[in-house]
């Protein structure tokens, strides 16, 4: 899976993310496809001035459900099948 497929490698590494619900899940996904897409940019910059979008990202974040080791799991077991 290429990262030049923005979409695709951020579904595929984080659609099995444990975030305890599929909203939030989805809400990952999204926010890591702006982020590859706009590697090394802010996350304001990666949203392109979509307001929605970079509150949603924010709010992610701040979610104790979705902690940095869920995240990363996520990344580690796609990468392990």
């Amino acid at each position: 899976m290429s990262i030049y497929h923005h979409s695709q490698w951020s579904t595929a590494h984080f659609e099995k993310a444990n975030t305890g619900d599929t909203r939030r899940t989805k809400r990952l996904i999204e926010t890591a496809t702006d982020m590859v897409r706009c590697s090394g940019k802010s996350i304001a910059l990666s949203c392109q001035g979509d307001e929605a979008k970079q509150e949603g990202a924010y709010q992610l974040m701040r979610n104790d459900l979705v902690t940095p080791e869920v995240i990363r799991c996520s990344g580690f077991n796609y990468t392990a099948e």
